[in-house]
Formats: C-alpha cells, sequence, structure tokens
C-alpha cells in the first residue's frame, strides 16, 4: 500500500480515531509479510492514547506483500472483553488470493465478534471483503480513488452506533414455534 491508497487510510483511519466514544477502547494492527499491534492490548480511549494511535497511523506504510491472515489472526485472537461487542475493521488495497483460507479461519474463529471490511482502491478483492463482511455479520465498503476515505468511515460509524435492534427477546406465550426467520 502506498501512494494514494495509503494516505485515503491514514485519512479513514484518522476520522475513526478521532470520532471513538469515552469508554470505548480500540486497537490497530498493521499487515504486510506479518502483523505488527499498536499496543499489546486493545487501549481505552483517551486523549493520549488517540494521539498515540494517531502517530502510529501516520507512520503507516506499505512494505512487503500482503499477508492478510496475519491480520487477521491477530485481530481475532486479541484478548477479549465480555463487557463489550467486539467490532473488527479491516482495510486493504491488495487483491488478497487466498479466500478460501481466510473465509474459513473466519467462520471457525470470530465467534461473536461483528466484522467489516473496506477495500481501498480499484483492485481489491471484492469478493473475499463481501464474504468477510457477510461472515462477520457487519457490512463493506469501498474507497475509490476519487472517494474521501473518511466518508466510508463515517457510514461505518452510523452502522454501528446506531443499531436498529438489539437484544431482541420474543415471548412466544407458549405458542408451538416451527420455524423463525432468519
Amino acid at each position: 500500500m502506498s501512494g494514494e491508497p495509503i494516505q485515503k487510510v491514514r485519512e479513514a483511519m484518522r476520522f475513526a480515531l478521532e470520532n471513538l466514544n469515552q469508554g470505548d477502547t480500540f486497537q490497530i494492527i498493521r499487515f504486510s509479510n506479518h502483523a505488527e499491534k499498536l499496543a499489546s492490548k486493545p487501549l481505552l480511549v483517551t486523549p493520549a492514547n488517540i494521539e498515540e494511535g494517531l502517530r502510529y497511523v501516520s507512520t503507516l506504510e506499505g512494505n512487503g506483500g500482503t499477508i492478510m491472515r496475519a491480520g487477521v489472526e491477530a485481530a481475532v485472537i486479541s484478548p477479549r472483553d465480555p463487557d463489550r461487542l467486539r467490532i473488527i475493521a479491516f482495510m486493504t488495497d491488495g487483491y488478497i488470493g487466498n479466500e478460501r483460507e481466510i473465509l474459513s479461519y473466519l467462520k471457525k474463529n470470530l465467534g461473536e465478534a461483528r466484522l467489516f471490511s473496506f477495500g481501498v482502491g480499484s483492485s481489491v478483492n471484492r469478493y473475499l471483503l463481501d464474504k468477510m463482511a457477510e461472515i462477520g455479520r457487519g457490512a463493506v465498503e469501498y474507497v475509490l480513488p476519487r472517494d474521501a476515505g473518511a466518508v466510508s468511515v463515517a457510514r461505518f460509524y452510523d452502522r454501528i452506533r446506531n443499531p436498529y435492534l438489539t437484544d431482541i427477546r420474543i415471548d412466544w406465550g407458549g405458542l408451538p414455534v416451527l420455524d423463525v426467520y432468519p
């Protein structure tokens, strides 16, 4: 990732960091030939931690290949907080080719986390990013060269900040129910 795509990623990530809510936590994982985390555990939203995240984002550069499996594993195996819904957002500009391996891993290991995927540029593997979001019960966004990266992240925030329905329970009052969809 270099040039315009990395600029779009930095723009989108700046927006994401600057719009976190008090009480949220965050982690940034860069991946190329291997995965590297900003911190050993998710950081609480504080002015100092946001500043640290922004500094980290400003240093992001493309180097090596795009071994997305390493990034997926690093995000999924991170320590979980049982009091929070885990939201994972992936951004890539690469045309990643090991779809089966990545999707299989997510199906087996994602758990209750929600996954949102972002493709940056015009040469991303749309099939993979679409399926990742589907498996993760999230959504996918594409940031094309002429688009503003922050706009896509703003749509993402609208989705996760304002869920339509949560923790739904139905009392059937003893009525025998055979099928419920979806």
